[in-house]
């Protein structure tokens, strides 16, 4: 649903109408390979030039090359444009020969990930949110084995660009220390969510509604292997 304005919207910058009803996309697909990119009239959302332009190079690593199991399609020579309310033609696109190998993404055991956090609010809440990382920080530290395996966000200050902005100061009254590690070792987990746990009556003043949890993880790593290894199927179920 991109393509109609999902992931999309960004107020007061790009407008997308009744966001919470987006509908599907439609690709009316002629036999020369030219389409016409639309939506239903009743649903929400939108297609313009925007959408369709950000969701042809929504992820693709080379728009010359891109890799598909049918065909290596180019991307470059698309010609797009608006042929009514809602609607974006796409033609011109090219490609070559298909991929001899097919991608593949495995998943492997990520072990455990323990999340656990703490917040602090209103006047000074910033500070105390660092004082219970610092102290957070060096009592992982402590453990042996732990150093490095762990990271501690300011949820509300820089969980998001703490590597690339410094810390607003005096800007949030509402801060949330969280830490997280990913660790074959529930042991060493459970020391951190008791780390965490302890800010409430060991750490900073005013610290509460901490949580705790442990859950699976699963990692991912894509490769390449030859076409010949896949036999395609094909099951049809009916309700």
């Amino acid at each position: 649903m991109q393509i109609t304005g999902g992931y999309f919207a960004d107020p007061g910058r790009k407008h997308v109408p009744r966001p919470a009803e987006c509908g599907y996309p439609i690709a009316a697909i002629n036999a020369d390979g030219r389409a016409e990119i639309t939506k239903l009239e009743t649903a929400g959302g939108m297609v313009n030039m925007a959408t369709v332009k950000e969701q042809l190079m929504y992820e693709v690593h080379d728009p010359t090359r891109y890799l598909t199991p049918d065909v290596t399609a180019d991307f470059s020579t698309a010609r797009l444009n608006e042929s009514g309310q809602d609607r974006v033609r796409v033609a011109s696109a090219g490609g070559t020969e298909r991929p001899k190998q097919l991608k593949v993404t495995v998943g492997f055991d990520g072990g455990l990930l323990g999340e656990a956090g703490v917040s602090y609010a209103g006047v000074n809440a910033a500070a105390r949110a660092r004082l219970a990382a610092d102290i957070l920080r060096q009592r992982f530290d402590d453990v042996p084995g732990m150093a490095g395996q762990y990271r501690v966000d300011l949820i509300g200050l820089n969980s998001v660009h703490g590597t690339a902005k410094p810390d607003a100061e005096g800007e949030s009254q509402d801060v949330r220390v969280r830490a997280a590690m990913r660790s074959m070792d529930r042991d060493m987990i459970e020391t951190m969510l008791w780390e965490v746990e302890a800010m409430l009556c060991c750490g900073p003043a005013g610290g509460g509604g901490y949580r705790g949890q442990i859950t699976p993880g699963v990692v991912t790593h894509s490769t390449m292997i030859d076409r010949d290894a896949i036999s395609p199927s094909v099951k049809v179920y009916e309700a």
